[in-house]
C-alpha cells in the first residue's frame, strides 16, 4: 500500500474515532452570548436571556461599548438574570474556541449590516466571523429585524413602505446563508452540544505545505497528527507547530 492511500486511511480511521468518542460524552453546554444596542426587540432579548438561566447551560455575556453606555452593568444584570459578564480585552481566540455556541438576542440593523459586509473593525462582528469560521454555531433571536412578525405589530412599527420590509426579509435569508439560525422569541432554541471533527494533519498535509515552501505548518490544539505526517514531517524538515 502506498504512502497516499495510508495516509486517507489513517485520517478516516482517526476522524471516526473521534466521532465515536464525541458521541459518547456528555457535558454542560457553554454558550457565548453578545449583546448589542437596537431600537426594537430589546424586551425579548433581555427576557429570553433570562429564561436560558433556567437551562442546563452555561452562559456568559459579552456587551458592547454602546450598550454598557446606555445601561449600566448591574442593570443589564438585573434584566438578564446573569452575573457573569466578560469584558472585550478578554475576548480572544482561544475563549472563543472554549464556547460551542454564540447566541445573539438582539440583533439589529447595524450589527445585520456589519455582518453582511464582513466589517470586522466591529469587535462583536469580528467574534461573530470567528466563531463561524471555527465550525461554531451561532443562533439569534430575529424579534429586532423581522418586520413581519407579531412583535412589530405589537410595537406599532409595521406601517413601513413594502419594499423597506422585503430588504429587511432578504439580509435575513443572507445571514442564513452565512451560517446564522435564526430563531423566534417564543422558539426553545436546542443549545446541546454539537459533535465537531478534529483537525487531522496527515503525510499529504504535509508534502502539501512543502509543495507550497513553508517551513511549518501551524495547527489548532487537539488536532490528530498521523504517524505519518510526523515521518514525512521530519523527512522534509517541515515543523509542526501546536497553536
Amino acid at each position: 500500500m502506498n504512502n497516499k492511500k495510508q495516509s486517507v486511511m489513517a485520517k478516516n480511521t482517526l476522524q471516526a474515532l473521534y466521532l465515536r468518542n464525541a458521541s459518547s460524552s456528555e457535558r454542560k453546554p457553554q454558550i457565548l452570548a453578545l449583546l448589542t444596542s437596537h431600537m426594537i426587540g430589546m424586551e425579548p432579548g433581555f427576557s429570553y436571556l433570562k429564561k436560558l438561566t433556567q437551562k442546563d447551560i452555561t452562559l456568559r455575556i459579552y456587551a458592547e461599548e454602546e450598550m454598557l453606555k446606555q445601561f449600566p452593568l448591574h442593570e443589564l444584570v438585573l434584566r438578564t438574570g446573569n452575573d457573569d459578564w466578560i469584558s472585550s480585552s478578554m475576548v480572544h481566540d482561544q475563549l472563543i474556541d472554549h464556547f460551542d455556541e454564540i447566541f445573539l438576542p438582539i440583533l439589529s440593523f447595524s450589527l445585520m449590516k456589519d455582518l453582511l459586509s464582513f466589517n470586522d473593525q466591529r469587535p462583536m462582528v469580528q467574534i461573530i466571523l470567528k466563531g463561524l469560521l471555527k465550525g461554531k454555531r451561532v443562533t439569534a433571536l430575529k424579534a429586532g429585524v423581522d418586520p413581519f412578525s407579531a412583535y412589530w405589530q405589537l410595537k406599532g412599527m409595521d406601517k413601513g413602505p413594502d419594499i423597506l420590509k422585503r430588504k429587511l426579509n432578504q439580509q435575513m435569508g443572507e445571514l442564513k446563508i452565512l451560517g446564522l439560525r435564526l430563531i423566534d422569541s417564543n422558539d426553545q432554541a436546542d443549545f446541546t452540544v454539537q459533535q465537531t471533527k478534529k483537525t487531522v494533519i496527515s503525510g499529504e498535509t504535509v508534502r502539501l505545505a512543502h509543495l507550497r515552501k513553508l517551513d511549518h505548518i501551524a495547527v489548532p490544539k487537539g488536532a490528530i497528527i498521523t504517524p505519518l505526517a510526523r515521518d514525512t514531517a521530519k523527512e522534509l524538515k517541515i515543523e509542526i507547530i501546536l497553536h
